[in-house]
């Protein structure tokens, strides 16, 4: 199974006019939307319990979803494979381009992924990550009462309502009134919806911008914690490789590998196990680099993330080639035992969160496939 969402992530699946059919005439609405790079597919379940983004194809790939009138199939190639599978629907916001009363669309500012709705401050980014979409986004803060009216729209979506929710987004501006108003946002939400589980997802830093230190980051995050009422947090690390930091992540390689395993393992202490996750990118360093990175990261208490490198349109890596599945099976073994050899797993801990990682499977499955598209 582990081979099979992985090759599933990395070739996507032709959909079927019988499987567009019924997708259309059902919950599903539109089949998928394109968000980030990692998420621009359809999320599929196979057997209840694997996750993976699949991108939908017209060519280039032996898988097939299809519908024979009572269920999904999975083909490859000429074979119906042995899984159940379920999809899951975009939101009907998403689909429709609902907007606010002001013409904002919803989906400018929030959007939902498998079971989790992420909220993002900002629009754009003041980084300048090599493969990331985001930095080529006109930058601007998004109001509050903006964002909580999407939010509440987003909370009682009829196609697919959140179970836990994602405050993320775009690096704020280094300067006071961004951090201001990345920390208004911070508490506003969790304190104002208790009744859900928040996950936030940044990159080290105090609660101003001159505060710099390991005693001013521990500060902030005892603010997230503590004040704001944050459950768990990502800080992703992204690549190992000092290098290739320097040349593909060069505002996150200006904060220094070191300050980001401090900040890790400070924020290990103070929020407790299992609570932190760092995300490294696969297939733009050498395994080995990669490998080093989860190390590190496991040292540090961290659950460490595998995120498949995908070339987005309109980056600077749009043309660079994608992890070969046989890449991306060899490392996460290693990277799992590396994990369990320490006494943890890789992340992320909900399933649903999985659909765009790459993990270890349960389950044995013929697949007779080569690793060529």
């Amino acid at each position: 199974m582990t081979q099979l969402k992985i090759h599933l992530m990395q070739y996507g699946a032709v959909f079927t006019k019988n499987a567009r059919s019924m997708m259309k005439r059902s919950r599903y609405g539109w089949i998928s939307f394109a968000d980030y790079a990692t998420t621009s597919g359809i999320v599929l379940v196979l057997n209840g319990r694997v996750y993976a983004n699949v991108p939908s194809r017209t060519k280039g790939t032996p898988f097939s979803v299809d519908y024979d009138g009572e269920r999904f199939l999975l083909r490859a190639a000429d074979r119906t494979l042995p899984v159940s599978i379920d999809i899951l629907p975009v939101p009907r916001y998403a689909l429709d381009v609902e907007k606010l009363e002001d013409g904002t669309p919803v989906r400018e500012l929030v959007m939902t992924h498998a079971d989790r709705v992420r909220i993002s401050p900002v629009h754009g980014c003041s980084c300048h990550c090599s493969f990331c979409t985001s930095n080529n986004a006109f930058y601007r803060d998004n109001p509050i009462d903006q964002l909580d009216q999407a939010f509440q729209i987003a909370l009682k979506d009829p196609y697919n309502r959140p179970r836990h929710v994602l405050i993320s987004g775009g690096t704020p501006k280094k300067d006071e009134e961004s951090y201001v108003w990345h920390n208004e946002v911070y508490r506003y939400f969790p304190t104002h919806y208790p009744e859900y589980e928040f996950d936030v997802m940044l990159s080290p830093r105090g609660l101003m911008p001159q505060k710099t230190g390991r005693q001013d980051g521990r500060d902030f995050l005892h603010y997230l914690k503590d004040i704001c009422g944050f459950d768990t947090m990502s800080i992703n690390l992204e690549l190992s490789n000092e290098g290739f930091r320097q040349q593909l992540i060069p505002d996150k390689a200006a904060i220094g590998r070191n300050r980001y395993l401090q900040f890790i393992e400070d924020a290990v202490t103070i929020f407790g196990g299992n609570k932190i996750r760092s995300s490294l990118v696969v297939g733009l360093e050498p395994a080995e680099d990669t490998l080093e990175g989860v190390k590190d990261l496991v040292k540090c208490g961290c659950l460490p993330v595998l995120s498949a490198f995908v070339p987005a349109p309109g980056t600077d890596k749009a043309n660079y080639p994608a992890p070969e599945v046989s890449f991306l099976s060899d490392l996460v073994k290693k990277a799992d035992e590396i994990a369990k050899a320490s006494g943890t797993v890789l992340g992320p801990l909900c399933r649903p969160c999985t659909h765009n990682s790459i993990t270890i499977e349960e389950g044995i499955i013929d697949l007779e496939l080569s690793d060529s598209r």
